[in-house]
């Protein structure tokens, strides 16, 4: 039987909707730039989303999953990989979009392939688990999953060309959050985990999930108060321009 830790849940959730809220706010300041110096704060946009937003709530609601005491790890080689694929892909993704005008097509072509790269992040770091058991898949559960991600990278890249005032983005990272953490967990239901004895044991980790969970969340607050110092710094520049 499978069971969530729901602090963490909650916590998962909250990473996403900070995130993807101070994404927002690094994107419209990029727009307000000239178009050769949006550069650095793209990247700031890309680690918001890419890192806290989408990969620390993957990572988060990894470490909610218990499945009644079997012992789990993880492949921390994969891991970092997934991390680099989350960041990456938003990258290019916001990079597409902060480039010339807005075309329906360039939305969509970059929210393929944002999304292609979120769901091929996501079962990356579910790669990386380790544990004493068979993984049978439900693919019809899969490819929603795919589809979700899609979908909300869609939308995710729209809102951020799009939304200009603070309540805007407010109500768009909630719905960012739910998004993400919509395709997150129904990847996770897509798998039954079954123990296997004949498999070799795995053991646990040194440190409990709910400290690891902290670590991040740590990582993240560093990312969101460097987020917030710049927005700052970007509106005291445009204040006295």
């Amino acid at each position: 039987m499978v069971h969530y830790n729901i602090a963490l849940v909650a916590l998962s959730f909250i990473a996403a909707v900070i995130g993807s809220l101070m994404a927002l706010i690094a994107t419209r300041d990029a727009l307000l730039r000239p178009a050769d110096s949006r550069c650095g704060l793209v990247a700031l946009a890309a680690l918001c989303l890419g890192g806290v937003a989408i990969w620390s709530m993957h990572f988060i609601g990894m470490l909610a999953f218990d499945m009644d005491g079997m012992e789990m790890s993880y492949n921390w080689w994969l891991t970092a990989f997934s991390f680099y694929v989350g960041v990456g892909v938003v990258y290019v993704g916001l990079t597409i979009m902060t480039l010339g005008e807005f075309e329906v097509s360039k939305l969509i072509l970059a929210g393929v392939l944002v999304g292609l790269g979120v769901a091929g992040m996501h079962y990356t770091g579910m790669l990386s688990m380790q544990v004493q058991a068979d993984a049978h898949w439900n693919w019809a559960l899969v490819i929603v999953s795919i589809g979700i991600a899609v979908a909300a990278s869609i939308v995710a890249l729209w809102l951020a060309v799009h939304v200009k005032h603070l309540w805007q983005m407010l109500i768009s990272a909630v719905v960012m959050g739910v998004a993400v953490c919509g395709m997150h967990y129904t990847g996770m239901a897509a798998v039954d985990f079954v123990h296997n004895p004949a498999l070799p044991y795995v053991e646990s980790m040194t440190v409990s999930s709910s400290v690891f969970s902290l670590s991040i969340a740590t990582i993240d607050t560093v990312i969101v108060v460097v987020a917030i110092a710049q927005a700052m710094s970007e509106a005291n520049q445009r204040k006295f321009a």
